[in-house]
């Protein structure tokens, strides 16, 4: 498979929104892969600064006061997150969505598998519009990286 489109960028903490990434198919394809990688899912430095901070937005946001050190640190432990999912449309048809807690997921495609979530498709041809569906970045400078990659080139696309 060649590598037919990367980037990379950079998301910060409190964004919620859709970047959506289009390339244009130069060749008809019958084997698809889009590659989404991200870090900063979770935090791994728990500090008593980030605790406060949390007790606070809790408690303005929700009237409760937390009850213990430990609930907390548990909850930004194992219930905060960041969450990114990527969804996939070709010639403006869906074709699937990934919607996983992981920071690296694949979107793979040909004429007879694909991955859960997404639609086998026949061909790759015409124009591929890939979304980043950001539901939530929960630390600055959250790193990611999209890759677009495809084989077995054809002419024109058949329904065998």
């Amino acid at each position: 498979m060649e590598e037919l489109y990367h980037v990379t960028g950079t998301l910060n903490e409190g964004f919620v929104g859709q970047i959506s990434y289009t390339v244009c198919l130069e060749h008809t394809y019958d084997e698809l892969d889009i590659e989404f990688t991200f870090d900063k899912q979770h935090y791994t430095v728990i500090t008593e600064e980030l605790k406060e901070e949390m007790k606070s937005l809790v408690e303005k946001e929700y009237g409760i006061t937390s009850s213990s050190d430990e609930e907390i640190t548990r909850v930004i432990q194992n219930d905060m997150k960041t969450e990114i999912h990527t969804l996939a449309a070709l010639n403006d048809t869906f074709i699937g969505c990934v919607h996983r807690q992981l920071t690296t997921r694949h979107m793979h495609f040909t004429p007879r598998s694909a991955t859960e979530g997404c639609i086998i498709q026949p061909c790759f041809e015409g124009v591929l519009k890939v979304t980043l569906l950001v539901f939530n970045v929960i630390q600055n400078d959250t790193r990611y990286q999209l890759s677009v990659s495809a084989g077995g080139r054809h002419t024109a696309c058949t329904n065998d």
